[in-house]
């Protein structure tokens, strides 16, 4: 199990080489779960102040730019992305058996598209379909484990993501709140040993209706661990919303 804390922690960059390929195929979503996988460990690192170069054994993929992950530092090779980002990668991400270089080597589960009972049903994206629902519903999901994605399963993430930030924007309203300090320790834990976002997700989700937490304390939570699940859940904060949201 790849563990932040143990095996990552240091001083200077922590440099990541993302093994991604067809990442723009529609319906083989597994490259494109490589390169988010990749974007996560990067922003664990960074929560823990150090600094993360990443590249790709792709090219620039426009869905990876949708669905939020970040640029990647360095394109190519194994050898041309370690000559870019001044060394070696410490950690390789793939989906099949990694057998190069000394390093750790994270293997992440294929994803693809399938068909809904729907025949006009489509998992790929569509106009106004949220674009981070696919980045939610790979994220709850754990990265070793396959995953199919349908349209009906993007969809009902993009109605928990609307749910979230209609939340967010309800609980800004309210006075600030210390955020609960064993939920954070174990989303923090899930996170740094195995980058388990599923988790994540979970805690939030059950964090959202428990009615002994004040509005205020959800709020930092949720933007807290969001500087990991990249999901923007601060986005409607400042717009109008009705009353009936807060809680």
């Amino acid at each position: 199990m790849l563990s932040i804390v143990d095996d990552l922690a240091g001083f200077g960059p922590l440099r990541v080489c993302a093994h991604a390929q067809s990442a723009d195929d529609p319906d083989d979503l597994t490259g494109l779960r490589v390169l988010l996988v990749a974007d996560v460990l990067a922003r664990v690192a960074e929560l823990r102040g150090r600094t993360v170069l990443i590249g790709w054994t792709c090219p620039p993929v426009a869905a990876a730019d949708a669905a939020g992950i970040r640029p990647a530092d360095a394109h190519g090779t194994v050898e041309e992305i370690t000559e870019a980002l001044g060394g070696s990668p410490t950690v390789h991400l793939t989906s099949r058996t990694y057998e190069g270089a000394a390093g750790l080597s994270l293997h992440v589960g294929e994803a693809a598209t399938t068909p809904d009972a729907d025949p006009g049903a489509d998992a790929g994206q569509e106009e106004g379909r949220d674009a981070l629902a696919l980045r939610l519903l790979l994220l709850g999901r754990p990265h070793h484990e396959p995953v199919d994605v349908s349209a009906r399963s993007v969809d009902a993430a993009a109605e928990q993501l609307a749910n979230w930030r209609r939340s967010v924007a309800a609980w800004a309203d309210e006075p600030s709140k210390a955020m609960p300090a064993e939920l954070v320790e174990r989303a923090h834990a899930a996170l740094e040993n195995g980058l388990d976002t599923a988790a994540v997700v979970r805690l939030l989700g059950g964090l959202e209706t428990v009615a002994d937490v004040p509005a205020g304390a959800k709020f930092e939570t949720f933007a807290h661990l969001d500087r990991v699940l990249g999901l923007e859940v601060v986005r409607d904060v400042g717009r109008s919303h009705s009353a009936e949201l807060y809680r």
